[in-house]
């Protein structure tokens, strides 16, 4: 049927359905429903073993903060005393009560799967050694690095001193012994802690005297071999091993704060002596130490865990990247230059010659860093505006803006200090933007600022260009590597202007101003996706075909789940590509069945958002900084982008179409909340990131094989 072009602008029709809480998953439960997918990836036995391990930290890394962010949140509500029902009817108490619950046999199964990774890695002579194991020149040479490096570094402390509390940092590993001694016949008993600074290497090396093998003592291992060295001819009990998560949920006042970044600083500093949220303590502690470790960390609501294993899988990180085992890592997928830029081009001339859509990381994020590093040294260049979320810890982005303020250009870059878990880093790179000459804004007051856009101004043949980079994620060229986003690149003169709009409203308190092609959240944002889901529920309704697929991190936003749930229920089909949080209940008889919902989990982590609308056969195509969470679409500054290229909505099309045919690691979910892998009865199975990898690498190699001289053909 033809198009009859429903004005998206329309007022909506009113809702046909009446949605109870039957019909939202419970945002916690969903998330970790989403670890427990990475965790899946630990228990598969056809990946390298490396590879398995690092998806262990992964999921360590993941539970860490959520507890500190979700579960600290959470613990809040119940001290208060507060009975308010999410959108799936459950109480705060019950949230935290069910949370602990799934995260107990949660953490069992993590140590259950490292338990068989234990012995693997021993095969391929990746060993952890105990006491036991030592031999006596492994034991010499331990001491000598224990007196170097471990025995200045450390400070016991006294638990009856009032700053014992104050020694126990949230995700540090820490020992607690009983020291007892005494002269004349006297007797004294105290109990001491030793933190382990996250500063020291968690892993020591040991030699191996065969060669071959890579063999080390835990951090904690190495302190409890010699740490009578602490207390001379004094007895010291075995120390228990433990470890704190201390609630983050703590925000700047930014309203009303007078120096935000000496606020942050107080922020910071207020998130050290926080309540704890979880209390982690190694099997074998003492009923004594346990007792102690309970009160010093004031447990009466914090969550005690028995760890059967070693605290703190985060540490696997560095074992799944130790050198000389290649073999046991999952073979590299290059990521080749986009062939819409010639080698050695003005990055300046290769956007004007058409806008360039990119595939991180199939494509290197090195464009990127062109147009900021190129801006910098360009004599044309008057200007650079950009907002930083999370930076790499040395970041060229942020080396090439100093550069930039010190060759005189004006640059101004909003550098977001409510980066949860970043906010020191931003501090510190925000000081030294600061020195360079380089305008500094510390966001926006009562909201995160989490749009990706870079505005490059330049000025040529007497006229001024604005060139832009849009993306999903961050400025960071290291994450660029292991995450999945979009860029675009453009010098649309349209979208110049709305950039320098939006850098007007979010640096310079001016009043918001309607965008020609952009959309910003909280202004706008989420009227505009709404307006795009009701056009195709008003097309179905008009018997046309309707469609919409879309791409994103998390889906929790009630009113977003509604319009869903009432397109489905017009007959629009909707595909949902939804990486972790995921409230939407798909399959449900006159609700959602024309929704279908996939998860992928695999070598890296999908972060790019796409939303494609179907629009009567002329697709509306989307790439945003926003998933469609409350939080981005009312309480963050977000960005919403339009793809106007014709080869780049067919790109982005096809994106979302291989993913959601991915039959490998593509998990479905079920109106019962639970996620399955496809039943896969077809030969060849389909894995979406291998695929755009391999496309990308043939792209590349097409374009280096391209002839100089084109042979026509010719009929015989």
């Amino acid at each position: 049927m033809t198009s009859s072009s429903p004005n998206p602008e329309a007022p909506p029709a009113e809702p046909q359905l009446r949605l109870t809480e039957e019909h939202f998953i419970n945002r916690e439960l969903s998330w970790l429903a989403f670890n427990s997918r990475v965790l899946d990836e630990v228990a598969r036995v056809d990946l390298p073993v490396l590879e398995r391990v690092k998806f262990l930290a992964i999921t360590a890394s993941n539970l860490d903060e959520f507890f500190m962010v979700r579960i600290g949140g959470l613990q809040l509500l119940r001290e208060q005393g507060l009975r308010v029902r999410d959108n799936a009817g459950l109480t705060p108490t019950q949230q935290w009560e069910q949370v602990q619950q799934q995260a107990a046999a949660f953490v069992a199964r993590q140590y259950a799967i490292l338990q068989q990774l234990v012995p693997l890695m021993k095969e391929q002579g990746i060993r952890r050694l105990l006491s036991a194991d030592l031999s006596p020149a492994q034991r010499t040479l331990l001491r000598e690095y224990f007196d170097e490096h471990i025995f200045p570094v450390l400070s016991p402390v006294v638990v009856d001193d009032t700053g014992a509390r104050a020694a126990i940092p949230a995700l540090n590993i820490i020992l607690l012994c009983t020291v007892t001694g005494g002269e004349s016949g006297h007797t004294e008993k105290r109990h001491v802690l030793l933190p382990l600074p996250a500063n020291l290497p968690r892993h020591v090396l040991v030699p191996d005297p065969d060669g071959g093998q890579f063999l080390y003592v835990n951090l904690e291992d190495v302190v409890a071999i010699f740490i009578g060295e602490f207390f001379p001819a004094e007895k010291v009990s075995a120390p228990a091993r433990f470890r704190v998560s201390r609630n983050t949920d703590i925000t700047v006042d930014d309203e009303s704060a007078f120096d935000l970044a000496s606020e942050m600083e107080e922020v910071l500093e207020q998130r050290l002596k926080s309540p704890a949220i979880r209390i982690e303590i190694e099997t074998g502690a003492s009923r004594e130490h346990t007792r102690i470790i309970r009160d010093l960390c004031g447990a009466r609501t914090a969550q005690i865990y028995d760890i059967p294993g070693e605290l703190d899988l985060r540490a696997y990180f560095q074992i799944a990247g130790i050198s000389g085992f290649e073999e046991l890592k999952v073979d590299p997928w290059d990521s080749p230059p986009s062939t819409s830029i010639t080698p050695g081009e003005s990055i300046f001339d290769a956007i004007k010659r058409g806008d360039i859509l990119l595939h991180h990381p199939y494509e290197s994020f090195d464009p990127i860093l062109a147009l900021v590093e190129e801006a910098a040294a360009d004599p044309n260049v008057i200007a650079i505006k950009q907002i930083l979320y999370r930076t790499a810890k040395n970041s060229r982005i942020i080396s090439a803006l100093i550069r930039a303020a010190q060759a005189g250009k004006h640059v101004t870059v909003l550098v977001e200090l409510k980066a949860r878990f970043d906010e020191a880093r931003n501090l510190e790179r925000a000081n030294d933007l600061i020195n360079a000459g380089a305008q500094i804004i510390y966001g926006v007051a009562g909201l995160k600022t989490h749009a990706k856009v870079c505005l490059v101004m330049r000025r040529e043949s007497g006229h001024m260009t604005r060139y832009m980079h849009f993306g999903t994620g961050n400025y960071n060229e290291a994450t660029s590597k292991l995450y999945t986003d979009i860029s675009l690149l453009t010098c649309r003169a349209d979208f110049g202007t709305d950039a320098s709009a939006f850098f007007n409203t979010v640096t310079g308190r001016s009043r918001f101003v309607h965008f020609n092609k952009l959309s910003m959240a909280p202004y706008g944002l989420r009227e505009r996706l709404l307006s795009m889901i009701r056009s195709e529920t008003a097309r179905a309704r008009q018997g046309e075909a309707a469609e919409i697929m879309l791409k994103m991190n998390a889906l929790e936003d009630r009113q977003m789940i509604a319009a869903l749930y009432e397109a489905s229920h017009a007959g629009v089909k909707i595909r949902l590509n939804v990486r972790g949080i995921c409230c939407l209940r798909p399959g449900i008889k006159g609700i959602s069945e024309n929704i279908s919902v996939v998860s992928i989990i695999d070598r890296y982590l999908e972060h790019a958002r796409i939303f494609w609308f179907r629009q009567g056969g002329k697709p509306a195509v989307f790439i945003a900084s926003a998933d469609f969470m409350n939080r981005n679409l009312s309480k963050r500054v977000e960005l919403l982008t339009p793809v106007e290229d014709r080869e780049a909505r067919k790109r982005l099309q096809h994106i979302l179409e291989v993913h959601f045919a991915d039959t490998a690691r593509g998990r479905v979910l079920k109106a019962d909340g639970t996620w399955h892998l496809p039943n896969v009865t077809a030969a060849k199975t389909i894995r979406s990131q291998e695929q755009f990898a391999r496309e990308m690498i043939k792209r590349a190699r097409q374009a280096n094989e391209s002839p100089d001289v084109l042979v026509p053909h010719t009929p015989k």
